[in-house]
């Protein structure tokens, strides 16, 4: 069982902490939002300052990224461009291949990394997988990085985490999101004006795709392995102001401009979501989920305990984040990062039913707002008694070990629990 976790209050994002033995796994980190909710402070400054403080004196560090996009992996970046060496290890997600090979969420982001204008799609089309390892793999960084997939292992504070999702190979890509990717194809290969500067873009693009599976291989990924795609990413940006004055390249604008396009980019990469839990199995196991979809959440349940002591809601715990093989799981405590996300989102009140301890970043539920919690007259097993008296409820520290920390957080009991555990 893990010692402790802390589930941080980000905003419009997510961050949770396990602790282990000297040690912390960093899961996620990152917000859409620039000022954090109730506060003047920017999350960069909470999290190159506040953040990584709170945590400097764990001797061992690490993280998890479950995957590219902005509100779970934009604060890595800005730790390790303050502080490089901050983490030991590194765990980012690897690229999955259909059951042809093909990495259609890569080849997807390579077109939009050339085609796309950056403003205004950046929070439905990340291209952050593009350039990942090479950031973390900076010389002036002395990390380790890995590429975790299904059956993949490691590690931390003496409890060993098991990926079970998602599988290298034979991903259940979405058959519409693999239309649109042989959709960018077709256009990029048609006969047409610049046709060779076409073929020679495409030729980059499976020089960078070969590469980028081919370092993923690596356990942990060598710095050497992460250069070459660096290096042809780096020949694709050379060719990509000749690319965008083609005639094609309105109609590869049009196709990934498309509403549809974007939205189903966008559930791929959740649905390629790092799932990982701890090894321990029964109800001191770990589960931690990402943005995982229901559909990928079902393909993964023969490799789940279905017993966990710790369950992350997938995909914050919004509508449609309580699938039947989440419900089906037992959690004694459940972590929901619904946040301040959009006005009028909140958490899916499924979750009030089922019998874990809710622990949740902000009061985005259907029970707050009439001073309730769906958590306040509940047993807490740790505890051994109603929710409401737990000290961590009191200003204290819970016996669990498992508080929502930063300005602002809230805890179990919602009203009750509004405290700053530090500035």
């Amino acid at each position: 069982m893990i010692p402790w976790a802390d589930l941080q209050n980000v905003g419009c994002g997510e961050c949770v902490v396990l602790g282990g033995q000297d040690s912390m796994l960093m899961v996620d980190c990152g917000s859409l939002n620039t000022i954090l909710p109730g506060t003047e402070r920017s999350f960069k400054e909470f999290v190159t300052q506040s953040l990584t403080a709170h945590y400097c004196s764990v001797p061992h560090r690490a993280f998890l990224l479950s995957h590219f996009h902005r509100d779970h992996s934009c604060g890595l970046w800005d730790i390790l461009k303050s502080q490089p060496d901050y983490f030991e290890e590194i765990f980012l997600p690897c690229s999955p291949c259909d059951g042809r090979g093909l990495p259609l969420l890569l080849e997807f982001a390579l077109f939009a990394h050339v085609f796309l204008p950056r403003q205004g799609y950046c929070g439905q089309v990340s291209t952050g997988a593009l350039k990942a390892f090479s950031r973390v793999l900076d010389p002036a960084q002395t990390c380790r990085a890995y590429a975790l997939g299904q059956g993949d292992a490691f590690e931390n504070g003496g409890i060993r985490y098991e990926c079970v999702w998602p599988p290298r190979d034979g991903f259940p890509f979405d058959r519409a999101f693999t239309d649109v990717v042989e959709a960018l194809h077709r256009c990029a290969q048609a006969p047409q004006p610049g046709e060779d500067l076409l073929r020679q873009f495409l030729d980059l693009l499976y020089a960078f795709c070969n590469s980028y599976l081919a370092m993923c291989e690596q356990f942990p990924v060598r710095r050497d392995d992460a250069d070459r795609p660096r290096d042809v990413l780096e020949q694709i940006d050379g060719l990509a102001p000749l690319l965008q004055r083609l005639p094609a390249a309105e109609e590869l604008r049009g196709l990934l401009e498309d509403r549809t396009a974007r939205e189903l980019y966008s559930r791929q990469t959740n649905a390629a979501s790092l799932m990982v839990q701890s090894s321990s199995g029964g109800s001191g196991g770990v589960l931690m989920t990402g943005d995982a979809t229901p559909e990928a959440l079902a393909a993964a349940e023969p490799l789940l305990y279905h017993d966990y002591y710790l369950l992350k809601a997938p995909h914050h715990g919004l509508p449609g984040s309580l699938s039947p093989t989440v419900a089906g799981l037992a959690a004694a405590h459940i972590l929901i990062s619904c946040g301040e996300r959009i006005p009028g989102w909140r958490a899916d009140a499924g979750w009030a039913a089922l019998p874990g301890r809710k622990h949740c970043t902000a009061s985005a539920c259907a029970f707050f707002p009439g001073g309730g919690c769906c958590s306040r007259t509940a047993l807490c097993w740790d505890f051994g008694g109603l929710a409401l008296r737990c000290p961590g409820n009191r200003g204290g520290e819970p016996p669990c070990g498992i508080r929502v920390a930063g300005a602002g957080g809230l805890g179990c009991i919602c009203d009750a629990g509004r405290r700053k555990l530090w500035e």
